[in-house]
């Protein structure tokens, strides 16, 4: 697969969407922050190994609803990522990225808005921030939050992945290699071939 497939990843501050690029590309590439503070004022695209033989460009975009966090007006950048994904075609997948701390009505508003945007685009969802998860198998999260999922009109059939995105160092080396896989395999399995 070629490096030229995009892939855009998107979520409010503090998702972990640098965090992610980084245990994608296995290399500290995007800036990140220990809190909620916005790290990316700009989009920015990486060069990333998917495994398999397989690349991609993955996109960092500024965070959703940063106008509660910081002085981006939310609206703002709202306007700002779409007018971005229009300009980055072809697009061959968006993942949506969110907490699995603290599931807001924001997570589920956003994932419709942005699918909605996208047209045929696949999108997927990497629920981050599992690391405290009380289950060793962090994709038991997905079942255990069935029903809040629902509310948030999030359908339980969105290909997704729960992990976390924590650097190497802060993780056990079975936890890192098992989420950074599950992240790589979600984008292999999902990212369009033919645009």
């Amino acid at each position: 697969m070629s490096s030229k497939r995009n892939v855009i990843i998107i979520g409010q501050s503090g998702a972990g969407k640098s965090s992610l690029i980084n245990m994608l590309s296995g290399e500290e590439k995007a800036r990140t922050s220990p809190d909620t503070k916005r790290c990316t004022v700009v989009e920015k695209e990486y060069e990333c190994n998917l495994g398999e033989g397989q690349s991609c460009r993955v996109h960092d975009t500024v965070g959703l609803e940063e106008g509660l966090l910081d002085f981006l007006w939310a609206p703002k950048v709202e306007r700002q990522l779409k007018k971005y994904l229009k300009e980055k075609k072809p697009l061959h997948l968006l993942v949506y990225c969110i907490s699995g701390v603290g599931l807001k009505k924001v997570d589920g508003r956003n994932f419709n808005k942005f699918k909605s945007a996208v047209g045929k685009v696949p999108v997927v969802m990497v629920i981050t921030n599992l690391e405290n998860f009380n289950d060793p198998n962090l994709e038991n999260w997905w079942s255990t939050n069935r029903v809040l999922l629902r509310k948030l009109d999030i359908p339980e059939s969105t290909s997704h992945v729960c992990v976390t995105t924590l650097p190497r160092a802060h993780l056990p080396h079975s936890l890192y290699n098992t989420s950074r896989e599950a992240i790589r395999a979600l984008i292999r399995d999902n990212i369009l071939t033919s645009r």
